[in-house]
């Protein structure tokens, strides 16, 4: 099961140009639903899919480069969901238009990708506390 575990994620990687271009070409940003700008998610792209050729060839790094990753992206997509409404007060009072924040699909981008980074983040978990603690996970 460790093994099969680590080889998700090292698998989930390196299925990044599936992502990217799902996501550049059809635009469809399951994987990074909280950056707006193409540019900045293509390079997203490309340091995960380095990552994921990281994972395979060091397996023993996979778990604490998903728990990375994850932690990274969650902040990425939560920053996008909050800083919509952290600036609604200063938009009011400026008089500017309203930024509608999730609509429609981003909506669902986010809850997709949202759902896929936590259990990645608590896959590599359980896998890096497997690989440092043994079997029991530290339990």
């Amino acid at each position: 099961m460790r093994l099969r575990s680590l080889n998700l994620i090292v698998a989930y990687y390196l299925a990044t140009p599936v992502f990217a271009i799902a996501d550049l070409l059809f635009g469809v940003p399951v994987r990074l639903a909280g950056i707006a700008d193409a540019a900045h998610r293509l390079a997203y792209y490309v340091v995960v899919f380095a990552l994921g050729i990281l994972c395979r060839l060091r397996p023993t790094a996979a778990p604490f480069v998903g728990m990375t990753e994850s932690t990274v992206n969650l902040l990425i997509l939560l920053l996008s969901i909050l800083l919509p409404i952290w600036s609604l007060p200063d938009a009011l009072l400026a008089g500017a238009p309203l930024d509608a924040g999730l609509s429609g699909m981003a909506l669902g981008n986010a809850l997709l990708s949202g759902t896929a980074l936590v259990v990645s983040f608590h896959r590599s978990q359980a896998a890096a506390a497997r690989q440092l603690f043994g079997r029991g996970g530290g339990r």
